[in-house]
C-alpha cells in the first residue's frame, strides 16, 4: 500500500510540475506573440516581464491612443494610475482618451479627481477649464480661470481660457478684453492672437490684419498663421497677395494642402486655368480623397476643353462624396451638352 501510495504521489508530482511547464510555455507562447509593430511588440514584451511597472502601461497608452484603439489605452491608463495615483500626466491621458472616446462624463471625473490631489497645479487646472470648456459648462470654467489666477496672476493661458469662454456665452468685448491681456503677459501665444483676427475680421475691423500679421510675426514656420492672413486678403480684394503668402506656404509645408485649394480657386476666379488646374492636380496627389480638389480639377479641365477628364473628376467627386450637389449638376450638363 505504502508503494502504491508513493508511486501515485511521485505521479501527481510529475502531473504539476508538467502543468506548470505548459503553462509557463503557454505564458511565454502570449508574450511572444507578435502585432506587426516593433514600437509595441517591445512594450508587450516589456510589461510581460514586469506586469505592475506603471510608466510601461502610460507608454502603451500613449500608442494605443495614436493608432484610435481607445480600449486597450484607456484600460492600460486605468492600472497605470491604480498603481501610481500621483502622476498629473496619467490623468491628463485618461481624460483625452475618454472624451475623444466620447465618455465625457468619465472625462470630467478623471480630471476633477487630478486636481483634487494636486490643488495649485497650473497645469491641471488648465486641463479642468479646457474640459468645462469642451462640455460647455462656461460658468464652471470661468470659475476654474479664476482659481488660476488667484494662484498666479500671470497666467496667460488662465486669461487665453477666460475669453473662450466668453467668446462662447458670448460676451464677445470681454472676451477681446482677456485676449489681448493673454499676448500682453505671453506674446507668443498665437492662438490669441489668431482668434483676435478672426473676432475683428468677423466685425469688418481692419485691426484683424494687424493680428494676423502678428501671429505670423510669432511663428514665422507655421503655415495656419500664414494661411488666415493669406484668406483674411483673399476676401479683402488683395488677391496677388495671397497668391504670393499661400506659395510661400507650401514652401514651408509642401502638404499644406489647404493653400493649394484655395490658391487654384484664386486662380480659376483670375481665369489663370492652366494654374489653377496645376493647384489641384498637386493637391489630388497629396490627398487622392479630397473631393473638393476633384470637383475643381473637373471645372478646371472643362474650361480647358477637355470634357472626357472632367467628367471622369465629377465621378471621382460624387464617389467620395455622393451628395455633393454641384458635381452632379456639372456632370449632368456635360452629358446634355454632349447630346446637342
Amino acid at each position: 500500500m505504502r508503494g502504491a501510495l508513493k508511486f501515485g504521489l511521485i505521479i501527481l508530482l510529475c502531473f504539476v510540475a508538467v502543468l506548470q511547464f505548459s503553462c509557463k510555455a503557454d505564458k511565454t507562447v502570449k508574450a511572444e506573440k507578435k502585432t506587426g509593430s516593433p514600437e509595441l511588440d517591445k512594450l508587450n514584451a516589456a510589461i510581460a516581464r514586469d506586469t505592475l511597472d506603471h510608466s510601461l502601461l502610460f507608454e502603451r497608452a500613449k500608442l494605443y491612443y495614436k493608432n484610435s484603439y481607445y480600449d486597450g489605452a484607456i484600460a492600460d491608463m486605468v492600472k497605470a494610475i491604480g498603481y501610481e495615483r500621483k502622476n498629473p500626466d496619467y490623468y491628463h491621458l485618461l481624460c483625452d482618451l475618454y472624451l475623444d472616446y466620447y465618455k465625457s462624463k468619465d472625462a470630467l471625473l478623471t480630471i476633477e479627481r487630478c486636481v483634487e490631489l494636486f490643488p495649485k497645479r497650473i497645469p491641471s487646472l488648465l486641463k479642468l477649464s479646457e474640459t468645462q470648456l469642451i462640455l460647455k459648462q462656461y460658468e464652471n470654467s470661468l470659475a476654474t480661470t479664476s482659481r488660476i489666477l488667484t494662484i498666479n496672476p500671470e497666467t496667460a493661458e488662465a486669461y487665453f481660457m477666460m475669453g473662450m469662454n466668453l467668446r462662447s456665452i458670448p460676451d464677445i468685448e470681454r472676451a477681446k478684453v482677456a485676449f489681448r491681456k493673454a499676448t500682453e503677459i505671453d506674446p507668443e501665444l498665437v492662438d490669441a492672437w489668431l482668434i483676435l483676427g478672426q473676432i475683428y475680421e468677423s466685425e469688418n475691423d481692419r485691426k484683424a490684419l494687424d493680428y494676423y500679421e502678428a501671429a505670423t510675426n510669432v511663428d514665422r514656420n507655421n503655415p495656419a498663421t500664414w494661411h488666415s492672413k493669406a484668406y483674411y486678403l483673399q476676401n479683402h480684394g488683395q488677391e496677388g497677395k495671397a497668391l504670393e503668402i499661400y506659395r510661400q506656404i507650401n514652401l514651408i509645408d509642401k502638404n499644406y494642402i489647404d493653400a493649394y485649394l484655395n490658391a487654384g480657386i484664386l486662380y480659376l476666379d483670375r481665369d489663370s486655368i492652366k494654374q489653377a488646374y496645376e493647384q489641384f492636380d498637386i493637391l489630388i496627389n497629396i490627398k487622392p480623397t479630397n473631393h473638393l480638389a476633384h470637383y475643381y480639377r473637373g471645372i478646371s479641365n472643362e474650361l480647358l476643353g477637355k470634357t472626357d477628364n472632367a467628367k471622369e473628376d465629377y465621378k471621382t467627386t460624387l464617389i467620395l462624396k455622393p451628395a455633393f450637389s454641384k458635381a452632379k449638376n456639372a456632370l449632368e450638363a456635360l452629358a446634355k451638352s454632349s447630346m446637342k
